[in-house]
């Protein structure tokens, strides 16, 4: 690991995890291979295994440079993670990343070039190496093409509706105002998350869908976010430490009412209407492979945001 420590910022690494001893593994075995290596790594743990911290407590990891801190969060919560692993952190710069994540050796480096390089900058956002951004669905092409007048591919690195958000397909050659940034990739200038209040704390459960865009939209009251296609991240998406389809159907309608409620300000109505039209819209495909092999996941799918949508509309949201 490579850093001049007299001229760079320092870099705190923020990494919750839960029950994923071997990813956050591998992920530090990417942070130790930096040519700009990161101040140190706070690693918030909402599992409480044993494996997980011997993981982040192994005496290799400083004799190859790194610095760790190991935080026990309970009950876990990715964002209250997060949160406290800011709130023990150090630096200037956060470099915001999910435990089953891997950097190439230039991700550090390039990510913390494309911040300083654009003088608007509050945030920027790595590259998948093996993970393509996906593109919108037919059913959501249908409506941004015809209903909303979009041409083809101007939604890339947009924020539209009922929260949804897109990346880069294909990457563009360099650097690229973005309206969101992933909290799996991204690097944050410390400054700007503080003067956002930080992380939201109205995400439904420990999964809390739609954080980084709840962050993104904050943080771009303050600056702009970028996307860095040269800084590159893999991401495994490994299985450890989900929580079910249902809950996440749930997590996903409930916290995107409240991200158009709270933090954009959209009146009740408005944020309904968004929800039920990206809900109905959603569930078309889902009602769809009811009949395949796929039935049963989509089932759940289709509970989970049925009982998200009855929250709303019972006034839990409101409370």
């Amino acid at each position: 690991m490579l850093e001049d420590r007299e001229t760079a910022p320092r870099i705190s690494a923020i990494v919750p995890t839960y029950g994923r001893a071997q990813s956050l593994r591998r992920l530090l075995e990417s942070l130790a291979t930096q040519t700009l290596g990161v101040f140190e790594i706070v690693i918030a743990d909402g599992g409480g295994d044993a494996e997980t911290r011997a993981v982040a407590e192994d005496p290799l990891w400083r004799a190859r440079g790194l610095a760790i801190r190991f935080l026990a969060v309970s009950p876990p919560n990715a964002v209250r993670q997060r949160r406290a692993a800011i709130d023990a952190s150090r630096g200037a710069l956060l470099l915001l990343l999910d435990d089953d994540v891997a950097l190439e050796k230039d991700c550090v480096a390039e990510l913390a070039h494309a911040l300083a390089s654009r003088a608007d900058s509050v945030g920027v956002m790595a590259n998948m190496s093996n993970d393509g951004w996906p593109p919108p669905t037919r059913v959501w092409r249908f409506v941004l093409r015809r209903l909303l007048g979009f041409g083809e591919g101007e939604w890339q690195g947009r924020v539209i509706g009922p929260l949804l958000r897109y990346g880069f397909s294909p990457a563009p050659a360099d650097i690229a105002e973005s309206e969101w940034i992933g909290g799996a990739t991204a690097m944050i200038r410390r400054s700007a998350y503080v003067a956002t209040g930080g992380f939201s704390d109205f995400f439904l459960h420990r999964c809390t869908m739609s954080e980084d865009v709840d962050l993104s939209l904050k943080l771009r009251r303050f600056g702009a976010l970028y996307f860095a296609p040269r800084a590159r991240i893999a991401h495994f998406h490994a299985a450890g430490g989900r929580v079910s389809a249902r809950i996440a159907a749930e997590d996903d309608i409930f916290n995107r009412y409240m991200i158009l409620r709270r933090t954009l300000g959209r009146s009740r109505a408005h944020a309904l209407s968004l929800i039920v039209a990206y809900a109905i819209l959603e569930s078309f495909g889902s009602t769809l492979r009811l009949l395949g092999a796929a039935g049963p996941l989509s089932r759940e799918i289709l509970r989970g945001r049925a009982k998200g949508l009855a929250r709303i509309v019972a006034g839990w949201a409101e409370r």
